[in-house]
């Protein structure tokens, strides 16, 4: 499950929305600046949309009174994801997002929805992705040092990975790891350790196994996530990369420390008990 909903971001004045139908991937974060809900409706509809209770906050936005920028942008959020989803449903939405930015292209709301119109773009338009990608560099365009550009970037790196048939392993790689100043801020820790991540799970998806991919893994670890599945799961790649690159103390290293801190019922116990002990055993 993509990262954005395991660790939605509560911030103090907007509550944050998860768009289950844009794949459970985009979080529309709020009050990051101080953006103030209109009035009690709203902040419930903000409340219902972060709980997935699409068609009631819809219908909360629709009779919270005022005519506030954050109120469209719930509109546009909760209207996309309740069912049915149709194209003229899609293009409406895309229409009031692409409305609310060109109404003022400065202000918090407005970095929401050009994510939000991003993801729609990705999600919900055919394949070429050209437009996605662009969608995605505006949003990193408009506020490299803004969180949802953090977010953006990271969703890009994904598409660069995996969705750029036109470019070889090594530009996909490349063009991905070029975003790091954005992707990997420390603005967003959790973000920034999936993108790493993401980094060298690509890698190794392509089967590239090199100094690049420990010193991703290396940083993902340092960072560190909140899920301690993804923290075993860092700690065992660190191990077997390493091996696999001769750095026979490191990867010992890093096997005591994935076996010290996962029970023995889990299924790599023992694999990776006999390859630290292998390592061991050829180091004397």
């Amino acid at each position: 499950m993509p990262f954005l909903t395991a660790h939605i971001l509560r911030l103090p004045s907007f509550r944050a929305a998860v768009c289950r139908r844009l794949g459970m991937a985009l979080c529309l974060l709020g009050g990051l600046a101080p953006v103030r809900a209109a009035g009690p409706s709203e902040a419930e509809g903000w409340q219902l949309l972060s709980g997935y209770l699409f068609r009631d906050a819809y219908d909360t936005f629709t009779l919270a009174p005022g005519d506030s920028r954050t109120r469209a942008l719930g509109l546009a959020a909760s209207r996309l994801n309740h069912p049915p989803v149709t194209a003229s449903k899609v293009a409406e939405v895309e229409a009031q997002l692409r409305a609310l930015i060109a109404a003022d292209g400065t202000d918090d709301t407005a970095m929401y929805a050009r994510l939000l119109l991003a993801r729609v773009l990705h999600l919900h338009h055919p394949a070429p992705l050209a437009g996605a990608e662009a969608a995605y560099r505006e949003v990193i365009k408009a506020n490299p040092a803004h969180p949802v550009a953090q977010i953006a970037a990271g969703k890009l790196a994904l598409l660069l990975l995996y969705q750029r048939p036109d470019l070889t392993v090594p530009q996909r790689l490349a063009a991905a790891a070029e975003l790091e100043a954005v992707a990997g801020a420390d603005l967003l820790p959790e973000a920034a350790c999936a993108y790493y991540r993401a980094l060298a799970g690509g890698a190794l998806f392509y089967e590239v196994c090199d100094d690049r991919v420990l010193g991703w893994l290396r940083r993902a670890d340092a960072i560190g996530t909140h899920d301690v599945q993804l923290v075993s799961n860092v700690r065992i790649q660190l191990a077997e990369v390493a091996r696999a690159l001769g750095r026979r103390e490191e990867a010992i290293a890093y096997y005591r420390h994935f076996l010290a801190t996962i029970l023995p019922t889990d299924n790599r116990f023992l694999t990776a008990r006999e390859r630290m002990e292998a390592l061991e055993t050829a180091a004397r």
